[in-house]
C-alpha cells in the first residue's frame, strides 16, 4: 500500500511540468496545429488577399479581391473591401476610383469622410450592388462594397 502511494504521488510531480508546460506553451500548441492542417481564415472575415496597392504618399490604398467563396461553390452576391492605412495619416475626405478588372477602368467611385464614417458610392459597373459598411477597425479604415457575380 505505501509503494501504491508513493508511486502516485511521484506520478503526480512528474505530471506538474507537463501540465505547466501544456498551459503555457497554449498559443504555441494551437498555432502549430493549424498550421499542420493547413487551416485559413475565412476571406468572409479578413476581406481577401490584396490584390492591388495604391500609395498615396502619406497614407496607402489596399484593393482587396472579390469574395464570392462558398464551400462548394461560389456565390451569386459577394463583397470587395477596400482598406486606408494608417488611419491617423488618413485626410477628412477620401476620394478614390477602383478598379477591380485588369483592364483599369473605373469599377466604382468611393468617396469616405474620415471624421464621422460616411461613405458615398457612385458605380460604373453593373456588378456593384451598394455600400455594406464603413468600419474603423485596429489598423485601418476599411470599407465593404456588395458585389454580383457575373
Amino acid at each position: 500500500m505505501r509503494l501504491r502511494a508513493i508511486a502516485g504521488y511521484t506520478w503526480a510531480v512528474l505530471t506538474i511540468p507537463l501540465v505547466l508546460a501544456t498551459f503555457v506553451g497554449m498559443n504555441f500548441w494551437a498555432k502549430s496545429l493549424v498550421n499542420a492542417t493547413g487551416l485559413k481564415i475565412s476571406p468572409w472575415f479578413t476581406g481577401g488577399e490584396v490584390q492591388k496597392t495604391v500609395d498615396h504618399g502619406c497614407y496607402r490604398t489596399w484593393i482587396h479581391r472579390p469574395v464570392f467563396d462558398g464551400l462548394v461553390t461560389d456565390y451569386s452576391l459577394g463583397f470587395v473591401q477596400i482598406d486606408w492605412s494608417p488611419p491617423r495619416a488618413l485626410p477628412e475626405h477620401i476620394a478614390e476610383d477602383v478598379a477591380l478588372d485588369a483592364d483599369g477602368a473605373p469599377t466604382f467611385r468611393v468617396e469616405v469622410a474620415t471624421h464621422d464614417l460616411t461613405a458615398t458610392l457612385s458605380s460604373h459597373d453593373p456588378r456593384v450592388e451598394s455600400l455594406i459598411g464603413v468600419y474603423r477597425l485596429k489598423n485601418v479604415l476599411a470599407i465593404r462594397v456588395k458585389l454580383r457575380n457575373h
